[in-house]
């Protein structure tokens, strides 16, 4: 048995107990229902293309999960995400045509939807791009596809260093 007065001088508790937000009085919701996603979230996690944009670009995971991304303008400026380092510069007009014509011949826009078994510590690559007058959003997974894996191979070599 404990001694009272011990009971009495324990500092973890505070002196009116814990707030159970209402569950102690009814007053929570009791439906199991699953929460709506917040549809800001939502956006955020998605890779927007932003106005001027010929396509956004960001790779992720690895040994060690990392995240990088960029946005290829139709100015033919390359800049970083937002938490990518690096800065800002620029491609040259043969260039940019290159990747304007990988685009169109990646097939983007008949990309599968279904999930294929992805490498363990592996990659996956999102690509926004308007391609053909139409918004193409899709996410690769290592082993990239035969059709779209030049395109990836020239998205990541746009990337800043690490």
């Amino acid at each position: 048995m404990s001694d009272p007065e011990e009971r009495e001088n324990q500092t973890g508790l505070p002196p009116g107990g814990f707030s159970l937000g209402g569950a102690a009085s009814g007053e929570y919701e009791g439906s199991l229902k699953p929460a709506e996603p917040d549809a800001g979230q939502a956006n955020a996690e998605q890779l927007a293309l932003p106005r001027g944009g010929l396509v956004a670009f960001r790779k992720s995971g690895g040994l060690r999960f990392s995240s990088r991304g960029i946005v290829v303008r139709r100015s033919g400026w390359v800049e970083p995400l937002e938490g990518t380092p690096g800065r800002r510069r620029h491609m040259t007009d043969e260039a940019l045509r290159v990747l304007e014509r990988l685009l169109l011949q990646s097939g983007l826009t008949r990309v599968s939807h279904r999930k294929r078994q992805a490498t363990p510590d592996g990659y996956s690559y999102e690509i926004t791009a308007r391609v053909g007058g139409r918004l193409c959003q899709v996410t690769l997974d290592d082993p990239v596809p035969a059709e779209q894996e030049r395109l990836v191979r020239v998205l990541n070599r746009l990337l800043p260093a690490v």
